[in-house]
């Protein structure tokens, strides 16, 4: 019988991790910026231990070892890692150690651990070594997976392109005004930009390094007098070469980034993330350099968006929902007749999107999960998983689209048949949630953990929760989950702040059964002020309709009725102009009053 890859694989590392003396080697999907989505040649934990989400690290032992990954993926870890020899550790879970902590506790004295500097932020590398260094355990700094790793995919080397002033609604040499005059106010000599979209948007450029996501590997180093732009050439045209340095940006290759910084002038303060720099480029910055760890500056800027990026973005958004209503009318059609899979559903969507104007790739992998594959967050359907879609159960669908103009991210969830009563009362309380904090009237300076309980607690009321976050940020043509804002239990979440933009979806998972998610984005705008200070609140800027034959109408208060049909309205006029015959059709009795 042939051995599982994932064995031979892990057999391959073990062999090598012998040679090198290593009792433990930590193995990420990170490339060097942290980012979430990354290209195909940073994918080692996938490729390692055959678990594909997009989040969780690797931790490979002489004999064993584990993935430690978050709620979401619970259930996917679970069934991925089966026969492995790697167990799944739910992070986040108060009864799981850290990576850190469970080297430090596992390993004895005087172990050496490995890993790839440039696939671990400098932050993680920092609490390896308070936990390990109190132990006598060393860390080294060290990739061995490449020469196992055959026909590992190359550093992509896409090319970058211009995102124009009429989407981005402000020029590059207003953007790097105001990063000079931060790093004034906090006395500061140069910024290091690691994040990806952070960097892409500062210069109004776009990339295509990963499928999902329009950015490029890159950094930006900013001082009073210049800006360096780190990236491969071979990515870069002359036209866009020449219109970044008449802006002031001078490009250099991507790996003089450290060169360049240890050429700053002793004692320079130099603003940096470490958590989005690798630990193997900021173990290599001169000691005379003062290294001042912060959250970018960039990705505050950037939450903001300016009127431009508001009003391209809810244009945009009614272009996907007009993609949604055609794909939704498609459903309805063709799920009776038993030819609807999973996949097809997610090819039938992309397929929609693909007409629009501007298209340039879905926001991550479509979630198209029937029945018991809804209860996996981030499901994604292959040829061995592919479910057909019936009238038996429920359908959820989590999808979103790269415009120019703005990302979109969209979930709906759906029934062809009959829904059974403990599905129209978890459909009916998800709308509450999602209608509750839609809703929200809030101080100026709420956080989003703030405001958190007022979806999830609709769903706590009847003993239920879900394993992961209320919503989070969405850039503009950029990716689809962008902080700092989000919707969670966590206390560090950031105030919301006008112009911000978050998506609002609770949900109900219900494991070996079936999922129901309803996802919006709203942006936060003001409501009133008065002696007691100002007030925000949200709009609902996503437009595509919500369905209604799985509510339990008893269920729901009249002003949510009111909330409900008021937006339907709202989807119909929005969406009416753009569609035409059997669609117009349905459309409009998908968004009759309830």
């Amino acid at each position: 019988m042939k051995q599982n890859p994932i064995c031979e694989r892990l057999a391959l590392l073990r062999n090598a991790m012998k040679q090198r003396g290593y009792s433990a080697y930590i193995v990420t999907n990170n490339d060097p910026h942290n980012s979430e989505y990354s290209a195909a040649h940073w994918l080692a934990r996938s490729w390692i231990s055959g678990f594909t989400g997009s989040a969780g690290d690797a931790v490979v032992t002489a004999q064993g070892g584990g993935v430690w990954t978050d709620g979401r993926y619970y259930i996917q870890a679970e069934e991925q890692l089966s026969g492995t020899s790697l167990s799944l550790f739910k992070a986040k879970e108060a009864e799981t150690p850290s990576i850190a902590k469970w080297l430090a506790q596992t390993l004895p004295t005087q172990s050496v651990v490995g890993v790839d500097g440039r696939s671990i932020s400098y932050a993680f590398y920092q609490q390896l070594e308070q936990e390990l260094t109190p132990k006598g355990i060393r860390i080294e700094l060290v990739d061995i997976l490449t020469p196992i790793w055959q026909q590992r995919p190359l550093r992509p080397q896409a090319p970058i392109f211009s995102h124009d002033i009429a989407y981005a609604g402000e020029s590059v040499d207003d953007k790097l005004t105001r990063l000079r005059d931060y790093l004034r106010d906090e006395d500061a000599q140069a910024l290091l930009v690691s994040t990806l979209d952070d960097v892409m948007w500062s210069l109004n450029i776009r990339g295509a390094d990963t499928p999902y996501c329009p950015i490029s590997e890159a950094y930006l180093l900013v001082t009073a007098q210049s800006c360096h732009l780190f990236i491969d050439r071979l990515k870069i045209n002359a036209a866009l070469e020449k219109q970044l340095l008449d802006a002031g940006i001078v490009t250099l290759d991507y790996g003089k980034v450290s060169d360049t910084i240890n050429l700053l002038p002793s004692k320079t303060k130099l603003h940096f993330s470490s958590t989005n720099t690798d630990s193997l480029l900021a173990s290599s910055i001169n000691l005379t350099i003062s290294l001042v760890d912060t959250p970018c500056v960039v990705t505050k800027m950037k939450a903001q968006k300016n009127p431009t990026e508001l009003a391209s973005m809810e244009q945009t958004l009614i272009q996907d929902g007009v993609a949604m209503v055609r794909f939704m009318h498609w459903l309805e059609q063709q799920v009776p007749s038993g030819q609807v899979t999973e996949l097809g559903a997610e090819q039938q969507l992309q397929g929609y999107r693909k007409q629009l104007d501007g298209y340039l790739s879905d926001s991550f992998r479509t979630i198209a999960g029937f029945a018991e594959h809804g209860a996996k967050m981030h499901y994604a359907a292959n040829e061995q998983s592919n479910a057909t879609v019936d009238e038996s159960n429920l359908f959820l669908v989590d999808s979103g689209g790269q415009y120019p103009g703005g990302t979109t991210d969209i979930t709906r969830t759906f029934h062809f048949g009959q829904p059974t009563e403990q599905q129209r009362i978890d459909y009916t309380l998800v709308l509450k949630a999602v209608i509750r904090l839609t809703t929200a009237q809030f101080l100026k300076g709420t956080t989003g953990a703030n405001l958190d309980i007022l979806a999830r607690g609709v769903l706590w009321q009847h003993g239920i929760d879900y394993k992961c976050g209320t919503g989070h940020g969405v850039g503009v043509c950029l990716n689809v989950h962008e902080g700092p804002q989000n919707f969670s239990q966590n206390i560090k979440e950031v105030a919301l702040e006008l112009g911000m933009v978050i998506t609002n979806e609770p949900g109900v998972y219900r494991e070996g059964e079936y999922g129901i998610r309803i996802e919006n984005i709203m942006k936060v705008v003001p409501r009133t002020s008065n002696e007691f200070g100002e007030f925000y609140g949200f709009e609902t800027i996503t437009i595509a309709p919500i369905a209604t034959n799985l509510l339990n109408l008893e269920m729901l208060e009249s002003t949510e009725r009111s909330w409900l049909n008021n937006y339907h309205q709202q989807v119909f006029e929005l969406l009416s102009p753009y569609l035409a015959g059997d669609t117009l059709d349905w459309l409009e009795d998908a968004t009759r009053p309830v």
